[in-house]
């Protein structure tokens, strides 16, 4: 019999690492505090850590003493960079020395799990492993608007790993409409300037992850008013594909520290979704914010289907 376990994943914190750090840490504390009774194995932050870039540098201090009481709780953290964590917020280039001074290669030291990253020397494309109660995970994070090359690299990841269950986290990939990202879309990456070569959501869904059948979830954030999408397809091997944002920015006080929580039930062969409200120690009950998924796929996939918060 194999134990359900926990995946917590992290959006835009970038208007507590602004303005309301104190809901950023009782966030972090309270995920570090109920790591054991959630089986909680890993924590995948979607990027936008922080708002201003290497403008306000105090918000990347205030981020990081934040990430670490889940670093300190010897929980396995990974962190993808948003827009708004480049030194320049992509307004000229995609240079990240402040990220990577933060939350770059020294805090994956010595870690079992961490598999490596696309660059050498910079955070922004890495990956894991896990093995959890039998069965190998793969964790693939992807900078804001992946470029081709990095597309490449991520696609060797998928397929030398290709006998673990993989779980790909991008800062922007779905919208806020149940859709994935498109021209069509406000804050496409394509539209800032120094996303040389950026590839938006459904460039990713055609050049990378419908092309692997290991793919079981990606998750983003970005988009704004909103706070939850979602929708399932099918890869080209047949394999279902779950597509979430999630995002709550733009909610009171940049969100309160709401997250999502994956509880994976290997046996009953489900992974249910909920969203967490540490300020008010509750699990939320609004449209969308609880949902069982089929770890694997159903034999009736007629049931393409979507939703997104209003």
């Amino acid at each position: 019999m194999s134990k359900p376990f926990s995946i917590i994943i992290v959006p835009d914190t970038q208007i507590m690492a602004k303005s309301h750090p104190a809901h950023f840490t009782r966030m972090t504390r309270w995920i570090a505090t109920h790591a054991d009774e959630l089986n909680l194995k890993m924590v995948l932050h979607l990027g936008d850590v922080v708002n201003n870039g290497a403008a306000e540098e105090n918000q990347y201090r205030l981020a990081q003493d934040a990430l670490n009481e889940i670093d300190q709780a010897g929980i396995p953290l990974m962190l993808v960079p948003g827009n708004h964590d480049y030194d320049n917020m992509v307004g000229s280039d995609r240079s990240l020395t402040l990220y990577n001074r933060y939350f770059g290669l020294h805090r994956y030291k010595g870690k079992p799990w961490f598999g490596g990253v696309y660059e050498p020397g910079q955070a922004e494309n890495s990956y894991a492993t896990l093995e959890v109660e039998g069965t190998k995970y793969l964790f693939l994070g992807l900078e804001f608007g992946p470029r081709d090359e990095v597309l490449e690299w991520a696609d060797s990841i998928l397929r030398k790993h290709s006998d673990h269950l993989a779980i790909v986290f991008t800062h922007c990939y779905m919208y806020t409409d149940g859709g994935r990202n498109t021209l069509e879309s406000k804050h496409n990456p394509k539209i800032y300037k120094g996303a040389h070569g950026a590839n938006d959501g459904e460039d990713l869904w055609n050049k990378l992850i419908s092309k692997h059948a290991n793919i079981i979830g990606v998750y983003s954030g970005h988009q704004i008013p909103k706070n939850l999408s979602y929708r399932v397809d099918w890869g080209d091997h047949g394999n279902m594909v779950f597509q979430s944002f999630q995002n709550w920015q733009s909610a009171f006080e940049g969100g309160e520290g709401r997250f999502r929580v994956l509880t994976i039930d290997p046996d009953a062969k489900q992974i249910h979704l909920r969203v967490f409200h540490p300020g008010k120690e509750e699990y939320e009950d609004k449209p969308g914010s609880e949902l069982t998924i089929p770890l694997g796929t159903p034999e009736d996939r007629t049931n393409i289907w979507f939703h997104e918060d209003m």
